[in-house]
C-alpha cells in the first residue's frame, strides 16, 4: 500500500490524498493481482457479450466506471483490441503467457488471443485515473 501512498493503519485519516506516481503505474499495469483481475474482467465482459465488441466494451466501462463509453473512448478502446489481437494472433505464446498469470485458470472455452487481448484492455481500463480515484 506504500507505492499508494495509503495512510498508516495506526491513526484515523478522514479523508485520502490523492496521489498519482509512476510506481502506481507500474503495480497496476504489472502486479499479478491486477493482470489476473483485467483477465477475470475479460472473461465475463466475453462471455456476457460473445462477438459483439461494442457490448463487451459497455460492459467493461460499466462495470468498472459505472458508466457508457463515449464515443472516442470506445473507440480507442477497440483500436486497442484489434492491435492487441493482430500481435497475439501472431504470438500466441505471448497470449499463453499473459492468461497464465495468476491462480486462477482462464477459461478454456475462449480463444487465448481474443482473451488475451481483451485482458490487455481491462487492463488499460483499471489502470484509468478515473477507475482508481472514483
Amino acid at each position: 500500500m506504500e507505492a499508494f501512498n495509503a495512510p498508516a493503519r495506526d491513526a484515523s485519516c478522514v479523508r485520502r490524498d490523492r496521489t498519482n506516481t509512476p510506481i502506481q503505474a507500474l503495480v497496476t499495469l504489472n502486479d499479478p493481482q491486477f493482470v489476473e483481475a483485467a483477465r477475470i474482467l475479460a472473461q465475463n465482459a466475453l462471455l456476457r457479450a460473445g462477438a459483439d465488441e461494442a457490448k463487451a466494451v459497455d460492459f467493461i466501462m460499466r462495470r468498472t466506471l459505472g458508466r457508457a463509453a463515449t464515443d472516442r473512448e470506445s473507440g480507442l478502446l477497440l483500436q486497442s483490441w484489434r492491435d492487441f489481437l493482430a500481435h497475439y494472433q501472431q504470438k500466441p505464446e505471448d497470449a499463453t503467457a499473459l492468461l497464465g498469470v495468476g491462480e486462477s485458470k482462464p477459461d478454456a472455452k475462449l480463444s487465448p488471443p481474443q482473451l488475451a487481448a481483451w485482458t490487455m484492455v481491462c487492463n488499460q481500463v483499471l489502470n484509468l485515473d478515473e477507475t482508481l480515484n472514483k
